[in-house]
């Protein structure tokens, strides 16, 4: 059951992850997700048959527009979207199985994806892509709660969205220029995210989104010799945080907090 489950959700993914472009190009540039879904950036003419086939689109969009001869920017980064989207999904149901809460697990999946593929463009993080996430993800936990009679779980995920809203927030106004809000906004997804799986792996999130920021933060300052003046987006290390807290969290916490017991 827990294979079929996995595959599910990794094929699941990969469909769906393709068509989080839509999300990532719309969201990021500030413009409506309307019909047509798949259309020339620079003159809004609708995709041709090949651009509207899921997956195959890809090499369609490698093509300049036929309307206007304007190239694609990223005519990639659907393919890129797709295989994270299924990695992440597919990683979270081997990780949870037919867990109840497995539904909000896929949500949060393809949040981080398109948040990530945002701000590593944009350095924004869209509230159009935090609030329908958390309005979707909320309920499912709860759901997921109220099946398993765990409502310890939802306490805990309640504590920890709370915290790590307070304490981005708080580092937000202490340093405004290095801790943008929409870090914050995340942080406390990823906060109740985490914390519904336990104290450990929300502890782990944190820690790994900034052990991760940390590294690349030094090669990216070397590399472009602009030294602390060097601005890298959090975004994609607060969901890198988050997909190894789900599935690894607990062993890592418990790796950190009992060794030689």
């Amino acid at each position: 059951m827990n294979a079929l489950v996995t595959a599910t959700c990794a094929v699941g993914g990969l469909v769906l992850g393709d068509s989080l472009e839509i999300v990532v190009e719309r969201l990021g540039a500030r413009r409506p997700v309307d019909r047509p879904w798949w259309r020339c950036p620079a003159c809004g003419a609708r995709a041709d048959r090949p651009g509207l086939v899921p997956l195959v689109r890809v090499q369609a969009r490698a093509r300049p527009c036929p309307n206007c001869g304007e190239a694609i920017t990223h005519p990639w980064r659907p393919a890129a979207l797709a295989v994270a989207s299924a990695a992440v999904l597919g990683g979270f149901a081997a990780r949870l199985g037919a867990d109840p809460a497995l539904a909000a697990y896929a949500v949060l999946g393809l949040a981080l994806v398109a948040i990530a593929a945002v701000d590593l463009e944009r350095q924004i993080i869209p509230n159009r892509i935090i609030y329908p996430t958390l309005g979707l993800m909320v309920p499912l936990l709860v759901v997921a709660s109220a099946v398993d009679d765990n409502w310890g779980a939802l306490a805990r995920a309640a504590i920890g969205g709370a915290g790590a809203f307070a304490a981005f927030f708080a580092v937000h106004v202490a340093v405004p220029r290095g801790m943008g809000f929409g870090d914050v906004r995340l942080a406390g997804v990823v906060g109740a995210a985490t914390g519904w799986l336990g104290y450990g792996p929300l502890f782990v999130a944190f820690l790994a989104a900034f052990v991760l920021g940390a590294a690349v933060g030094v090669v990216a300052m070397a590399v472009s010799g602009a030294g602390r003046k060097t601005r890298i987006p959090f975004g994609p290390f607060l969901a890198a945080g988050a997909v190894v807290a789900v599935l690894w969290g607990a062993p890592l916490a418990h790796a950190l907090f009992h060794r030689g017991t």
